[in-house]
């Protein structure tokens, strides 16, 4: 599971004892977070590749606190843990996540002022959303916010929505109950999908460690964009009778948006997507599908006119640049 950060509330605060009680109180509100599943947070973009150069206060940033001798080294540590190399979360990928054309979120009206693009992560994407308690109005475990967004015949619609939040330890614990039911009927959900997966996909033959993964997903937020699309591809793969597999027409159809990898990456790394086929065979499935930050791999079988899903999980190895 994963948290996304709120970037409204990287605001500075009044003097270096609030911004130490901010960071202590950002530390322990994700080491909870942690202790009861979640593997990261995600930052928007918009605030760069990490945290360092965010102000807390106007003269003291969040680099000069982690080199700040007068904070307790364990907190420090901690942070640097929290922080390394967070996975950002992308302007394509809200998109990806809404069901709408376009989507505006504000925790203000009118909309846009200041648009908020981490609450509306976490509403679109099913998660909760992490601020630093730099004002009281991040002292709450939900905010209400608004949602501008224009349905497919072109309407304008709003409405309030409201996001699980949490700035501190004790703002998290009221999430516990119902996340961890969420949790439980996650697993269960996706323990049905791989049970019933001819059922649920039978043009697709699921292949490789899918089964395992399936299971992962189900303690991720990705488990019903992965049910999505692997119905999206099923629905297209009914439909192949002759011929090889149509990518274009995949692609032309769909909103799945499949392509390959770079010969670069296929020279160094095509071993990392070899999985086998329930005959024994070992194919490369080199085609993916992106879901968030989680890519699944599937093989066109041009023979047989199958297509086997090897993979779904984090995104694997390639070269950059």
């Amino acid at each position: 599971m994963d948290c996304i950060f709120n970037e409204l509330s990287a605001q500075p605060v009044i003097d270096l004892v609030d911004a130490h009680s901010v960071m202590a109180h950002f530390v322990q509100s994700v080491v909870s977070a942690q202790r009861f599943g979640f593997r990261r947070l995600r930052i928007p973009e918009e605030l760069g590749q990490n945290m360092f150069s965010l102000s807390l206060t106007p003269a003291y940033s969040v680099g000069s606190w982690l080199n700040d001798e007068r904070v307790d080294q364990v907190l420090r540590d901690r942070f640097r843990a929290i922080i390394a190399n967070p996975p950002l979360l992308t302007a394509d990928e809200v998109e990806a996540m809404s069901v709408f054309e376009r989507s505006v979120f504000s925790l203000t009206e009118p909309a846009g002022k200041p648009e908020a693009k981490g609450f509306g992560a976490a509403y679109l994407g099913g998660m909760l959303l992490l601020s630093l308690l730099t004002h009281n109005q991040w002292n709450s475990h939900q905010l209400d916010g608004w949602h501008w967004y224009l349905e497919a015949d072109g309407q304008e619609q709003s409405a309030v929505v409201t996001v699980p939040h949490f700035a501190t330890s004790a703002h998290f614990e009221l999430h516990r109950p119902r996340l961890q039911q969420q949790q439980d009927e996650q697993l269960q959900r996706s323990i049905d999908v791989w049970e019933k997966r001819i059922e649920f996909f039978p043009n697709l033959i699921l292949c490789g460690d899918v089964k395992r993964q399936l299971k992962n997903a189900g303690m991720s937020n990705y488990l019903s964009q992965i049910i999505e699309r692997l119905r999206t591809l099923d629905s297209f793969a009914a439909d192949w009778k002759n011929g090889d597999f149509d990518l274009k027409g995949l692609n032309a159809q769909t909103n799945l948006r499949v392509s390959g990898e770079s010969d670069s990456t296929m020279r160094l790394y095509s071993g990392q997507r070899k999985f086998k086929l329930p005959d024994g065979r070992r194919e490369t499935f080199e085609l993916h599908i992106k879901i968030g930050d989680l890519r699944f791999h599937f093989y066109p079988d041009n023979q047989e006119k199958r297509v086997y899903v090897g993979y779904i999980g984090p995104h694997l190895s390639i070269v950059t640049g």
